[in-house]
């Protein structure tokens, strides 16, 4: 009897070639350089957010007479919205990460598990991106009415 650990890609009646297993490594390089990259830039952005909100915050008590409440929150605001931006790109840019950990891991050790984590992974990532594309889609056909 086989062991568990020892689970190859053939037994989902998946060979991978010599060509195909070069392809999914420089998918998994790929994919793990633009995620890093995208991690990078949520930091950046949430660095510029909280930057910006705290300037805005001042900003806006400075200039809030006539406005009440607003200017004492408008910067508080602005923060909010950038780190929970930062906070989703991020939580999607970690399925590509995880895609691309998996993968490698998968090639090296032939393991199926790994194997289909890692296209779960991808599957995820897929699937929140078309969503938020025809969200956006939806919303720049409604602003063309």
């Amino acid at each position: 009897m086989e062991n568990l650990q020892n689970d190859h890609l053939t037994q989902l009646d998946l060979e991978l070639d010599g060509p195909v297993r070069q392809q999914l490594n420089d998918s998994a390089k790929w994919t793990r350089f633009i995620s890093i990259v995208m991690f990078v830039a949520c930091g950046i952005l949430l660095l510029f957010g909280i930057i910006g909100g705290a300037a805005l915050s001042t900003v806006f008590r400075k200039y809030s007479d006539g406005y009440g409440q607003f200017g004492e929150m408008g910067g508080g605001i602005i923060m909010l919205i950038v780190v929970f931006i930062a906070a989703v790109m991020g939580v999607i840019y970690y399925f590509l990460f995880n895609f691309s950990n998996k993968i490698k891991t998968a090639l090296i050790s032939e393991s199926t598990s790994e194997f289909n984590a890692g296209l779960r992974s991808l599957k995820t990532f897929f699937i929140i991106t078309t969503v938020f594309s025809i969200l956006a889609l939806l919303i720049n056909i409604f602003n063309l009415f």
